[in-house]
């Protein structure tokens, strides 16, 4: 067996590619590669190569992860992703996120907790919303869902203060007198946010006299 070529990572300068018989074996950062004393051209037994891949590479890719994971919590999607940037097997990736799973660094429920307890303190949003969010973050339907039932929120409050808040000086002047356009406002700020038109009119009949609703 024999390296054959070492190739620049085309999205990450500071790893690079190994090429063994011309098939790409494994990824590892520059400094390693050199550490490693790997190049092209040399001879590589089936022993090293299982020994890098199990060991060298696995150790580098859990520390990319972990050095990822140190600014910030992050989900198990958004680790997968950065070490699939790097150019990291999925084998090897899985493992990884495997390892830190089991001992906490990655906890995708503990991620939704605090991700839904930073948005309701400062962008307030619906659950629909927020459940988009967190989805999309390749969190599980069923993890978002414990979350949720763990912080138990209430949903109309929410949408009260938003609106009380982007409307307070017109709520205040008009003393619950309207206009269509300001109404339309009000109706279309909420249903941006993912509220339901039934909460949007619980919400919106606090503010605004009952003969808003009679042609609803």
């Amino acid at each position: 067996m024999i390296i054959t070529s070492i190739e620049v990572n085309k999205n990450i300068s500071s790893m690079a590619e190994v090429f063994v018989d011309d098939t790409i074996s494994f990824c590892l950062p520059q400094k390693r590669i050199k550490a490693l004393d790997l190049y092209k051209g040399k001879d590589i037994t089936p022993e090293t190569l299982e020994f890098i891949m199990d060991y060298e590479v696995l150790d580098a890719a859990k520390s990319c992860a972990v050095k990822f994971l140190s600014f910030k919590l992050r989900t198990a999607s958004e680790v997968y992703q950065k070490l699939f940037e790097l150019g990291y097997k999925e084998e090897i990736i899985n493992k990884v996120i495997d390892s830190l799973i089991e001992i906490d660094y990655i906890n995708d429920y503990k991620y939704a907790i605090k991700y839904i307890r930073e948005k309701t303190k400062l962008q307030p949003k619906s659950i629909k919303m927020l459940s988009m969010e967190l989805s999309y973050k390749g969190i599980a339907e069923e993890t978002i869902e414990q979350a949720f039932n763990e912080i138990n929120l209430d949903e109309d409050s929410i949408a009260y203060k938003l609106l009380e808040k982007k409307f307070s000086k017109i709520i205040s002047y008009n003393e619950k007198t309207f206009d269509e356009k300001t109404l339309q406002k009000m109706k279309s700020f909420l249903a941006n946010r993912g509220f339901s038109y039934s909460q949007i009119s619980r919400v919106m009949s606090k503010f605004l006299p009952d003969e808003y609703f009679e042609d609803c």
